[in-house]
């Protein structure tokens, strides 16, 4: 009985426990996209929907779904659509609606608790600014963005659709005061990887709930809860 109650607690102490994997399980290689917001390079794009009510009720937020492709830059590709029955666009220093994304290049770096230095994993936030042209992007609580930090994003508002079109970089290691300490990964077939998102939901009345495609709990701030995926051909 005793080492029954042990090994679990065991290991969750020496982080063997992962997250699950996400779906697409695959992600295909994309070679070259360009970050416009048009989506018109995503060739043969699969798309798998985000239902899951992370947080709360975001009940603006309807046929949420995702993309995912990768190229050996080594970066990450996400296009992300949805219907919001209520936009609320801003700044960044406000709530209001965006997407956040979770990524993890290593999946075996420490430490599993990123939430402070994001050296292990990263936390990206990207929004659309209230002239529905520029776009904000956040590192977490790192400020200002580090220069060396190549992420991007490009997003429009039609009507009630929101589409994003996000590039994020693989690190092993990421070290936001230094360009040198700092180690991309080494981004090849059959590699697995965390890529997670939740859709921020505000509406007039304020925060509503986080829409995402899955419920791993903590995974703003541990690695080890980041969803998993394996790069594709």
């Amino acid at each position: 009985m005793k080492m029954t109650t042990v090994f679990p607690a065991l290991l969750l102490l020496t982080g063997i426990v992962h997250a699950e994997m996400g779906r697409p399980e695959d992600i295909p290689n994309a070679g070259h996209i360009r970050i416009d917001g048009r989506l018109n390079d995503w060739r043969n794009a699969e798309w798998t929907p985000l239902t899951k009510n992370f947080v709360g009720n975001p009940a603006n937020i309807s046929n949420a779904q995702w993309s995912l492709q990768w190229n050996d830059d080594p970066a990450i590709f996400i296009a992300v659509r949805y219907d919001d029955a209520d936009p609320v666009l801003g700044t960044g220093t406000t709530l209001q609606d965006c997407v956040k994304i979770y990524v993890r290049g290593d999946n075996g770096s420490e430490p599993l608790d990123y939430s402070k230095n994001q050296v292990s994993a990263q936390q990206y936030i990207f929004g659309l600014s209230k002239d529905k042209v520029s776009v904000w992007k956040k590192l977490a609580n790192i400020s200002p963005f580090p220069a060396h930090n190549p992420a991007t994003a490009a997003i429009t508002l039609s009507g009630n659709t929101f589409t994003y079109e996000i590039m994020v970089p693989l690190y092993d290691e990421f070290h936001a005061a230094s360009r040198r300490d700092t180690q991309t990964t080494e981004a090849i077939d059959d590699l697995e990887v965390g890529v997670d998102i939740v859709i921020v939901d505000v509406g007039a009345a304020g925060y509503l709930g986080l829409k995402s495609e899955n419920m791993l709990t903590n995974k703003n701030h541990n690695a080890d809860h980041i969803a998993l995926h394996t790069l594709g051909e």
